[in-house]
């Protein structure tokens, strides 16, 4: 699908997407997916985005997912992110990382 296709997507049809559809999403695709597509979705689903998906979302799209989700994300993950995303997250989500994924920041 197209950024602009993706971004189309209502919040149900984004959390039908399978992890294997989300975990081929590119930087483009995932920046074009919005702060309510993000928070639809699940544990699992955000897992299956890559390090450079997850590296490409805004810091509005990082403030809208969970603290349950931001601690579920993998070391790789956690390394994609960016100095503007980490400087974005609330004391709650910074709290929620895991203490291996702090050494790899």
């Amino acid at each position: 699908l197209r950024s602009t296709q993706l971004g189309a997507l209502t919040t149900t049809q984004i959390g039908a997407l399978t992890t294997t559809q989300l975990s081929t999403l590119s930087s483009t695709q995932s920046a074009a997916l919005t702060s309510a597509q993000i928070a639809a979705l699940t544990t699992t689903q955000l897992g299956a985005l890559s390090s450079t998906a997850i590296g490409a979302l805004a810091t509005a799209q990082i403030r809208g997912m969970e603290t349950t989700d931001l601690a579920a994300l993998t070391t790789t993950q956690v390394a994609g992110l960016t100095s503007g995303q980490l400087s974005a997250l609330t004391s709650t989500q910074a709290a929620a990382l895991e203490t291996t994924d702090i050494g790899v920041l």
